[in-house]
């Protein structure tokens, strides 16, 4: 048998197909946050941030190449099917290191708030891949993402009601970007082999260039430089939305990350 041999991915691929476009969109935020909100952070709490959604991000790919593969998948779910092995040693080792960090160095305020969005993400993890209970994936992993982007400035402010809103305008970005990723995939992959989105995913992507301006407008005049880096990632998401298949799906798949990076505008100026 003459086995076809597998193409190199891409440089500007491996980023995604290793899981690291996730937590360095949380640590941007959280670091953005602490920028905006005075929000006191250690180093062990970014750490902490970034080991967790790191692993639950892995976690979550190799829950989904238990099954034997499918006629067309994902370059990242390719990726990890290839590499299970390498990938269940790596997922090892982060939840070493996140679990030492944990235990000895992290404020035990933020490890008593960190219990109940810990709790949440098994429960998730649970409801997902054993298919018990059918809910819309991508509320549930952005407002996950937003509670963990959120926990320490939440632990530890003054006036935690001034943070419901920010924490709201980067809920619905977050949505934005996840909802745009799972319509793209699902049209140009799985589309007819039986696997819908949700049906609350299928409403926000028919209202998708509505509501994700009603964002970039609401946060346009926000006043404060959070809203304003709302404001850009939404405008870009929105407009890579709008482009299609006119740009491939391994460019907007990483392209649609990299507009959730605008805090770097003010954190590196």
């Amino acid at each position: 048998m003459i086995h076809t041999p597998q193409r190199r991915p891409a440089i500007w691929l491996w980023p995604n197909l290793v899981g690291l476009d996730a937590p360095l969109v949380a640590l941007t935020w959280q670091a953005f946050l602490a920028f905006c909100f005075a929000v006191p952070l250690r180093p062990v709490g970014r750490a902490v941030l970034g080991l967790t959604v790191w692993a639950i991000y892995l976690a979550d790919r190799l829950m989904d190449v238990r099954d034997a593969p499918q006629e067309r998948e994902t370059e990242r779910h390719r990726f990890h099917r290839r590499h299970k092995g390498a990938f269940w040693i790596l997922l090892a080792l982060i939840l070493c290191a996140d679990l030492a960090a944990v235990l000895f160095w992290l404020r035990p305020a933020v490890f008593y708030s960190g219990l109940y969005p810990f709790t949440a993400v098994l429960l998730y993890l649970g409801v997902i891949h054993r298919q018990r209970l059918r809910v819309a994936k991508e509320v549930a992993v952005a407002l996950l993402f937003t509670v963990g982007t959120f926990l320490i400035g939440w632990t530890f402010s003054e006036h935690r009601l001034s943070l419901l809103l920010p924490a709201l305008a980067f809920l619905l970005l977050c949505l934005g970007n996840l909802v745009a990723i799972e319509i793209w995939e699902w049209r140009e992959l799985r589309h007819g082999a039986g696997d819908r989105p949700h049906s609350i995913t299928i409403l926000l992507d028919r209202k998708f260039l509505w509501w994700m301006g009603a964002l970039t407008a609401a946060a346009m005049f926000g006043g404060t430089v959070w809203y304003a880096a709302v404001a850009l990632s939404a405008c870009a998401i929105a407009t890579l939305y709008a482009v299609g298949t006119r740009w491939s799906l391994n460019a907007r798949r990483v392209l649609v990350d990299a507009a959730m990076l605008t805090p770097l505008l003010w954190l590196l100026g």
